[in-house]
């Protein structure tokens, strides 16, 4: 453990632990219901410990704090145990640890209106972000900013923040606003959805280096492919680390930790991941091309996906991604990624031809990953587009809470 950053083989271990986080809670807190929450949360506290020695979890006993929180959803009072903050031990002394824990919709069926609650909200530094995601942050972030602030504990010279699916969701706001207080900061997530917007993806990674961000995906899990563009990762080029099988198909199983995520379990070096290549430069004309190539009969294509995230991308890049901050931060809390999608598409089709056509060929692929006949010639009705964006995301996010929900009834970790 003498590189800054942790190895593969670490994250996964501490990413896959966090989940008896939640276990551990409920239950004490079931056995326990007439205690305060102050003795409950000791109580967990020596459990969850006691199970990471049985694990072999590195954690310090002298310095761990469980973080309770409650889901994404409105008016949801239930508690759950979401990660733990500790200070590593050996190397790692004068470290903390920060881990995160992904869906537990086996436990806690409120977790899934957690990723459901997909309107915009303004997290870290004023940035628009999922706003689930960040309603979850919020309930445990005292706790996280008091335990750091400890001022009988010597400052940590690093905050190591991570966690699989959801938790790697939560660790980018834990990074952003840890980096914030001025904290030295490395974020590593394991399949984790996009968590906010262009302004709050650019506004981290100019505030945290590349080389401390480690992002793992497995191109066939569709969980770091929602909510849709203009939903954007916080992690890019060579932050990112693929875990790949060769296979061209979204995948449940890919989602799990114990089968899309389990080589990093036997890997002590980021070095040995592939990193991801472009499909596309960002003319309009090859951008057509390459999507039409895999336009139709290309079902639940990873490739297709690729290549309309990075169509969108590019499009957004040639239209002006001043126009597409201004669009994102003006539109209502209400609006949702595919509201702001489909938004987006209407605006750019009305530029010029050249646009409607790139325009059609994404709406196109969009179909052929559906499954469906691509669009004809023709204008394209501002109907029919909201329809395909709908569809196409209603569809996405489908097959991305289907792989969260096998990961977590028995086989996923």
């Amino acid at each position: 453990m003498s590189d800054i950053c942790l190895s593969p083989r670490e994250v996964h271990a501490f990413s896959s632990f966090v989940y008896q986080t939640d276990t551990i809670y409920r239950d004490t807190r079931r056995r326990l219901s007439n205690q305060p929450q102050t003795v409950v949360q000791r109580v967990v506290n020596d459990r969850l410990l006691n199970a990471a020695d049985e694990n072999k979890v590195e954690l310090s006993r002298a310095d761990f704090s469980v973080l309770t929180a409650r889901s994404g959803l409105f008016n949801v009072k239930q508690l759950s145990g979401f990660g733990f903050v500790a200070e590593g031990v050996g190397s790692r002394a004068g470290e903390l640890v920060l881990v995160t824990r992904g869906t537990n919709f086996e436990g806690n069926k409120f977790d899934l209106g957690t990723n459901a609650n997909c309107g915009i909200a303004f997290g870290p530094r004023g940035n628009p972000v999922h706003r689930g995601f960040l309603k979850t942050f919020k309930d445990y972030q005292n706790q996280l900013a008091n335990f750091v602030s400890d001022g009988g504990r010597k400052r940590p010279k690093t905050i190591h923040c991570m966690g699989h699916s959801l938790g790697g969701a939560l660790a980018n706001l834990n990074a952003a606003v840890l980096n914030d207080m001025g904290f030295d900061v490395h974020l590593y997530t394991i399949g984790a959805p996009r968590v906010g917007l262009l302004p709050f993806a650019n506004d981290l990674m100019r505030r945290i280096p590349a080389e401390r961000i480690r992002r793992a995906v497995n191109p066939c899990d569709p969980v770091p492919l929602v909510p849709l563009f203009p939903f954007v990762h916080g992690s890019r080029d060579v932050s990112e680390f693929l875990i790949t099988s060769g296979a061209d198909k979204l995948n449940f199983a890919a989602h799990f930790m114990s089968d899309g995520y389990s080589l990093m379990m036997h890997k002590s070096s980021w070095t040995d991941f592939t990193r991801p290549t472009s499909l596309l430069r960002i003319h309009l004309n090859d951008l057509e091309a390459a999507l039409v190539k895999v336009g139709g009969g290309q079902m639940f294509s990873v490739t297709t996906l690729r290549l309309i995230g990075e169509a969108l991308t590019a499009l957004a890049k040639l239209f002006g991604h001043g126009y597409l901050t201004c669009l994102q931060v003006g539109f209502s809390a209400l609006f949702t990624a595919a509201d702001l999608l489909a938004e987006m598409l209407i605006k750019v089709s009305r530029a010029t031809d050249q646009f409607m056509e790139a325009v059609r060929t994404i709406l196109s692929a969009m179909l052929g990953f559906m499954g469906r006949a691509a669009l004809g010639s023709g204008d394209i009705a501002v109907t029919t587009l909201r329809w395909i964006v709908s569809q196409f995301a209603t569809e996405v996010s489908g097959v991305a809470q289907q792989a969260m929900l096998g990961a977590l009834k028995g086989t996923g970790r």
